[in-house]
């Protein structure tokens, strides 16, 4: 119920203001509350919060694509942009789009279902790294305008990473030395950019991109699924430029849909406390979707309430799942007999009234920036909340250090 990275940040953004609120955190060398770690997670580039682990890699060879990625968050990261239509022909959304491109419908099922295959393929195996999808999907995301594009006739650039044609050969060779047997070279070169835009060969070519392609580019020839966002964005554009929004927008939908999947049947033993007792608390920089929300909502106390419950509703804070939290007490005063101090308290007990969060603060849209590879650009519809990022709050020092 508690997402450590998030937590970590915020503890250390209250020592940074001079406080560090007892029990939620504690100063580095002192003892710790629990007794049970939270595994390790890897940040984001900003301090988002991550999305829940993927499923696992797909069967052999042969097998229908196991479910990487649902549909249904291709179609939450288009649904965020009112700039760009629509991707798939189930969406609300009714708005034409700019001119100077070719829209079509790139995030139905079965573009989804290419997409799930290329990531669950050996070659690439990165079902179940939640990090590099997200990084995968907001790069593309990028590049097509929320999947609405893959062609612009001004300058003949195609696919998902708006390739140019000078690479178009390039690329579908590749593709031939990572999938042997194929024949992708004499299909790109006789289909031409319609190549670019089937779903058997669109999420494979980036694929390739990623893998080897990027070579053509100084200073890349790496496995951009292994690198850091930045870097990726400069091994296809050639050059840096701020992608930070659709990895933010991607990074809700992802959390969002984790968020709807079927609850396991254990509850792991948190490691550290809900409810912080500051007046300040972090803002994460998952961004407002229209069709969904990054972060579940308050739980309602409609429902029974068990002899054991939460010392606090935590639910508006993105490092906690208050129906998990309210699950792990109640489950610990049947099973133990007992009501766990800091992070429970007997249901007489009077209970602590949920913080407000901040207002979000409005950030720039993103520019376009010149270059020899028109892409399109996406532009902000919704304000982007503020960011409090782990980086960004210095944790090096040793000495007294405020942490969960």
């Amino acid at each position: 119920w508690c997402l450590q990275e998030n937590y970590d940040a915020w503890c250390a953004a209250q020592g940074a203001a001079g406080d560090c609120p007892s029990p939620e955190c504690s100063r580095d060398g002192e003892a710790t509350v629990s007794s049970t770690e939270a595994p390790a997670t890897t940040a984001s580039p900003t301090g988002a919060p991550g999305p829940s682990p993927a499923p696992p890699p797909v069967s052999p060879s042969g097998s229908p694509p196991v479910e990487c990625v649902p549909q249904s968050v291709l179609a939450c990261i288009n649904d965020y942009s009112g700039y760009w239509p629509k991707c798939s022909p189930g969406q609300a959304k009714s708005n034409s789009g700019p001119s100077g491109y070719e829209f079509g419908h790139y995030c139905t099922q079965e573009w989804t279902d290419a997409l799930n295959e290329v990531l669950a393929d050996p070659v690439v195996d990165k079902c179940s790294d939640t990090e590099a999808i997200r990084r995968f999907l907001a790069q593309v995301a990028y590049e097509t305008g929320y999947y609405s594009t893959v062609y612009q006739p001004a300058d003949g650039g195609a696919g998902l990473i708006h390739m140019i044609p000078g690479n178009w050969q390039i690329n579908a060779g590749d593709m031939d030395s990572l999938w042997p047997g194929q024949d992708y070279a004499g299909a790109a070169k006789s289909m031409g950019k319609d190549f670019f835009q089937t779903p058997a060969y669109g999420w494979r070519s980036v694929a390739a991109w990623f893998k080897t392609t990027n070579r053509v580019i100084g200073g890349c020839g790496m496995d951009l699924f292994d690198e850091p966002y930045e870097t990726q964005t400069k091994c296809i554009l050639s050059r840096v430029v701020d992608r930070q929004e659709a990895y933010d927008v991607v990074g809700g939908c992802m959390a969002a849909s984790a968020t709807q999947a079927p609850e396991a049947t254990t509850t792991p033993a948190p490691a550290t406390t809900p409810v912080p007792a500051s007046s300040t608390t972090p803002a994460t920089t998952t961004s407002a979707v229209t069709s969904t929300t990054a972060a579940p909502a308050s739980t309602s106390m409609s429902r029974e309430t068990p002899a054991c419950v939460p010392i606090g509703d935590c639910g508006a804070h993105a490092w906690c799942d208050q129906d998990k939290f309210i699950a792990y007490c109640a489950a610990h005063s049947s099973t133990e007999g007992r009501c766990l101090s800091v992070f429970c308290k007997e249901a007489s007990m009077p209970e602590p009234e949920p913080e407000s969060e901040p207002e979000p603060e409005e950030e720039p849209e993103l520019e376009p920036e010149p270059g020899s590879e028109p892409e399109p650009e996406p532009a902000s519809s919704t304000a982007q909340p503020a960011s409090t990022s782990a980086s960004a709050v210095d944790t090096t020092s040793p000495e007294n250090a405020c942490i969960p």
